[in-house]
């Protein structure tokens, strides 16, 4: 069964006892970069469940990866800084 893509959710939900974070998502690139940390460091990252469909999983992790990260808000004079470096990086020798 197709689902529609407003009902393919990530949920990562957690308290304030216990050291880790449950997550349940649809979206493939989570899944796949839960599916290698599980397997470089299982000791972290625990597999729990596959979706009947496999199209959706649940996993375990440290509640100390949970980051909010919002792209920092650069001036224009940096902007222009940072393209003037790109452009000089980006010189044939």
């Amino acid at each position: 069964m197709n689902m529609a893509r407003c009902e393919q959710e990530t949920i990562i939900g957690f308290n304030e006892e216990e050291k880790t974070a449950g997550i349940y998502t649809h979206n493939k690139v989570l899944r796949q970069k839960l599916e290698a940390l599980a397997r470089d460091r299982p000791e972290d990252c625990r597999l729990v469940k596959v979706s009947r469909s496999g199209r959706a999983v649940d996993y375990t992790i440290p509640k100390s990866w949970i980051k909010i990260a919002p792209p920092r808000i650069a001036s224009e004079a940096q902007k222009a800084s940072l393209a003037r470096a790109r452009k000089a990086a980006n010189k044939p020798l």
